[in-house]
């Protein structure tokens, strides 16, 4: 096994793919997967939640107090994907005033491989700040992993989608865990 891997999904496009695209690849690479999901995810795609934990065969984790009947372990890796321009810049910026943003700013605080695939569009990707928070993940050791059509186009339909860069997700957090 290679080890505990958290997957971290906000309210993005590529959300609707990762039970297909993301998990089972992870899994087939002998990770023991954990989805960690933002409550605007939940909010926006309920039937890609649903489908991961069908996947997964364990419930998503949205926040501290939940019914779930089970603690998270620490994780190996983290892979945050898709990352919406708000969670690249509140994790930048060290907020951490929700579930997914303490679990990011306390994993990264441990040193371990996290790798993110930023979701955003050319508008928001060109406001400085958001230049700036993934220069601050990147000095943290975080790798950014940018699709080959991101940052995308405002409106711009499925293209990224079908592009996204599931498999060098998980390249970047095995080769830094070695393995």
């Amino acid at each position: 096994m290679t080890g505990v891997l958290f997957v971290v999904v906000t309210a993005a496009g590529p959300t609707s793919r990762v039970a297909t695209a993301l998990l089972p690849a992870a899994m087939d690479r002998g990770w023991d997967v954990y989805c960690l999901a933002t409550q605007q995810a939940v909010a926006v795609y309920p039937e890609a939640i649903r489908a991961i934990e069908e996947t997964l065969g364990r419930p998503v984790r949205i926040d501290f107090h939940t019914t779930v009947g089970y603690s998270l372990p620490d994780p190996d890796a983290v892979i945050v994907a898709p990352a919406t321009y708000n969670t690249i810049n509140k994790w930048a910026a060290g907020i951490a005033d929700t579930y997914v943003l303490t679990r990011l700013a306390e994993q990264t605080g441990r040193a371990i491989p996290i790798a993110v695939a930023p979701y955003v569009n050319t508008n928001f990707a060109a406001n400085p700040v958001y230049r700036r928070s993934l220069d601050a993940l990147q000095e943290a050791g975080i790798d950014v992993v940018n699709g080959p059509l991101e940052p995308h186009a405002p409106g711009g339909g499925d293209a990224p989608l079908d592009v996204f860069p599931w498999e060098p997700l998980l390249d970047s957090v095995a080769a830094k865990r070695g393995s």
